[in-house]
């Protein structure tokens, strides 16, 4: 029958393609990412197809005539390599290995991590991985719910390293004002002020 859809072709009109996760079918195709620009900074190995699956910065960069598409490697612009580590590692299993908030650190610990999870949200948007910031952002919600505010470093660190506007930068000083606002409400409770 003429004009009648077949069931590969049934989509509604306008509904996003379904995109296909990635595969290793050339298991050799690897891209390096360093952790920043020094001579001596750190390679990470990453299967091509899973940079260029979930970045669309990695794919314009890796399938380019500029020097990353003609060398496969891409310079982050973050130094941590922990960071890094973090990025590589979601791009295979799609998850955070973070120890907060299960587990209790000291305040130096706490304040190491939240900082690179910091740093991990702003790289995330950069590269465009929405779907990593919001594991972020989620994650980052979990820690300031168990510790009550997100900790100025962190608030210091996106302020100074997105535009004017950035989504990250209303979200997280959203953030930290509620909690300064359930802090307070708190402590007017207690004193019986409220």
């Amino acid at each position: 029958m003429a004009g009648t859809a077949t069931s590969s072709s049934a989509r509604p009109a306008g509904s996003p393609k379904t995109k296909k996760n990635p595969s290793l079918e050339n298991p050799f195709a690897l891209v390096t990412l360093y952790a920043g620009n020094e001579e001596n900074a750190k390679p990470f190995k990453l299967h091509t197809d899973f940079a260029c699956h979930y970045s669309p910065v990695f794919k314009a960069a890796f399938n380019s005539g500029f020097t990353e598409g003609q060398y496969q490697e891409y310079r982050l612009d973050v130094e941590e390599e922990e960071v890094v580590r973090l990025l590589v590692e979601w791009f295979y299993t799609q998850a955070l290995n973070t120890r907060q908030p299960e587990e209790k650190l000291d305040d130096a610990a706490t304040m190491e991590e939240d900082l690179i999870l910091a740093k991990l949200c702003v790289l995330a948007d950069k590269l465009l991985l929405p779907q990593m910031q919001n594991q972020v952002l989620d994650r980052v919600q979990e820690i300031r719910n168990a510790a009550g505010r997100i900790p100025t470093e962190c608030l210091h660190y996106v302020y100074n390293n997105t535009p004017p506007g950035s989504p990250l930068r209303r979200w997280m000083w959203l953030r930290q004002f509620q909690g300064t606002i359930s802090m307070i409400k708190d402590e007017d409770h207690i004193s019986g002020i409220a």
